[in-house]
């Protein structure tokens, strides 16, 4: 990816792929007027009905899902990510169709319990439980993944909190065309929803508006994750974090290998392999003919590859994938009694790395861009002992074919939060867990009524 940045006055000038964005970054003394404007929207927040906001979000996802009317957008998007028009297409409308009423109102029942609970008292066995917003809520958004945006502001408005959305440099430009989407539908939005951006180097600003909020929401990395969690616990905001997670396949048994390669190449395309439920390696029962399998999943790869192109829109995109496919080939070759394998396309299309050795954590982080490990195992202890020593502070899904719930059971307790079928790891369906916990209970808190 190629980015250009100049500043002049309080204007960002970002000029991404040939794309140029104006990103105009608030001041300290506009994000404290912002806050307070947004506290004053409370109570009216809160007379919304959550069957009114249901009704938005679901015609905000149809809007979305009208290729005549996102089609702009994601021309744009493709631009920024540097992802093709057909992966960013994909991406987007299974994210916008989590919106629609169908799959918000399952969303509700299943992480509150009940639809009505917070709109009103629900009757229980020693009186009434209702949900109650926690107020002021900030959504610290992260460029890695742009469909993290409408999970966190549906979330958000569901739950009838007041919201501040700061966006990325990287990847501004989504936050800003949804939020006037929604804007489009309801102008009263504003209210109780507002996108800013302000400098991350802006260790101020973060700090007043951590201070100042009733909840914190953050997505992204490690660094910046825990800067907002010392952040948090200084001043005693409530925390909700998502971000620096790690995402893997355990091929136990298989009926039929193209079937398993097709599901987990699947799941390598996705965001390219940005977000936190993407696989960056696949574990592989040696009673499996592991080389076939690693076989069939770059053959796999490169079917996607013409339904999902890479896009390549500087040289870097392309450099980097190769320059990280020929330094894993030689580090897990050199003093190794079975050298790795590679199986890639002759461009930087994909990657598929067969190493009898388990990459180390820095050559994890190197699995992007369609780059994968797949590593054989004698036992299933050896999976879990690697996890608990390298991944367990960054556990997320675990895509698993097989049979063995005693090791699901294992791996669940080491932290591993969603397990799936291979082919369905990006799939989150309406009421499943995200990280362990359910956004709508965090971003509210229970009042019990024992009158």
């Amino acid at each position: 990816m190629k980015s250009e940045t100049v500043c002049e006055s309080n204007v960002l000038i970002k000029n991404i792929n040939g794309l140029e964005l104006e990103l105009t970054y608030s001041s300290r003394d506009q994000v404290i007027e912002e806050i307070k404007r947004l506290r004053k929207s409370k109570s009216k927040s809160h007379a919304i009905s959550v069957q009114d906001t249901i009704d938005l979000l679901d015609r905000c996802g149809r809007l979305w899902l009208d290729r005549g009317y996102s089609k702009v957008h994601i021309e744009r998007l493709a631009n920024i990510l540097n992802q093709s028009e057909e992966l960013v297409t994909y991406e987007l409308e299974n994210s916008m169709r989590m919106l629609l009423r169908e799959n918000l109102e399952i969303i509700i029942k299943e992480e509150l319990g009940n639809i009505d609970i917070l709109d009103n008292w629900v009757p229980t066995s020693y009186g009434a439980v209702h949900r109650q917003p926690r107020g002021v809520m900030f959504h610290n958004i992260s460029g890695n993944a742009f469909v993290v945006v409408p999970t966190s502001i549906g979330m958000g408005l569901l739950s009838k909190n007041c919201n501040l959305v700061k966006v990325s440099a990287d990847e501004p430009y989504f936050a800003y065309a949804f939020y006037e989407s929604l804007v489009q539908l309801d102008p009263s939005i504003k209210d109780r929803l507002s996108v800013l951006y302000f400098s991350s180097e802006c260790s101020d600003i973060y700090e007043t508006v951590v201070r100042e909020m009733d909840c914190v929401i953050h997505w992204g990395g490690e660094y910046s994750g825990r800067i907002m969690a010392e952040l948090c616990a200084k001043y005693n905001s409530h925390l909700i974090m998502h971000g620096a997670k790690i995402s893997f396949e355990v091929i136990d048994k298989v009926e039929d290998i193209k079937t398993i390669a097709k599901g987990i190449a699947s799941d390598v395309i996705c965001w390219e392999q940005k977000a936190c439920l993407s696989p960056r390696m696949v574990f592989a029962n040696k009673k499996i003919d592991i080389n076939i399998l690693a076989e069939t999943v770059a053959e796999s790869l490169k079917e996607l590859t013409e339904v999902f192109p890479k896009a390549y829109l500087s040289p870097w995109s392309s450099m980097k994938s190769i320059q990280d496919r020929q330094y894993c080939l030689l580090k897990y070759s050199v003093d190794e009694e079975k050298p790795a394998k590679v199986f890639a396309s002759c461009n930087a299309d994909y990657t598929v790395i067969l190493s009898n050795r388990m990459p180390e954590k820095k050559d994890i982080d190197r699995c992007f861009n369609r780059l994968i490990f797949v590593c054989p195992y004698e036992n299933k202890d050896e999976v879990h002992d690697y996890v608990e020593e390298n991944l367990k502070q960054f556990l997320q899904t675990m895509g698993y074919s097989g049979d063995d719930h005693e090791f699901i059971e294992k791996m669940t307790l080491l932290g591993v939060s969603i397990v799936t079928k291979p082919g369905e790891m990006p799939a989150h369906y309406p009421g499943t867990s995200h990280d362990g916990m359910h956004n709508l209970q965090e971003m509210t808190y229970v009042v019990s009524r024992q009158l």
